[in-house]
């Protein structure tokens, strides 16, 4: 078995640029592949451009694909601490304020001050629950 630290030299062109350089890779990423192994190469490391090389096992570069979009760290950060915290009410009341009964105690609060709520009251309070069948013949006309 190969050390851990052994590695081939390859020399990669960057698909947008073609700026050059020659990078290290360890042997044992590659080895562990079962065919292709997929290699993101980060802005600074051969040019400005982001980038993926594609080495099958034989070290020869298969392919390349530009990044189209790269998530910076700090929003990387912030999304790790979105999904990390507790949900507040009002964050709750408004990502689900169509499924909370209007009696409500927990979310009376905003229940009483949402204009979404209050239009869906009228909406259901002009609704005729009986159908078309009980409207006057002059309001049928009129539809």
């Amino acid at each position: 078995m190969e050390p851990l630290h052994e590695s081939k030299s390859l020399s990669i062109s960057c698909p947008i640029c073609r700026s050059k350089k020659i990078i290290k890779i360890p042997t044992s990423i590659v080895d562990k592949s079962k065919q292709l192994t997929t290699i993101s190469i980060p802005k600074g490391k051969i040019c400005n451009h982001h980038f993926q090389v594609f080495i099958d096992k034989n070290f020869i570069i298969r392919g390349f694909q530009k990044v189209d979009y790269e998530l910076k760290e700090m929003q990387l950060a912030k999304q790790k601490l979105q999904s990390d915290r507790e949900m507040t009410l009002k964050e709750i009341y408004d990502e689900f304020w169509e499924y909370i009964s209007n009696d409500n105690e927990t979310f009376r609060e905003f229940i009483s001050k949402d204009r979404r709520r209050k239009k869906n009251l009228n909406a259901e309070n002009n609704h005729n629950p009986y159908g078309r069948d009980f409207i006057p013949h002059v309001c049928k006309n009129l539809e």
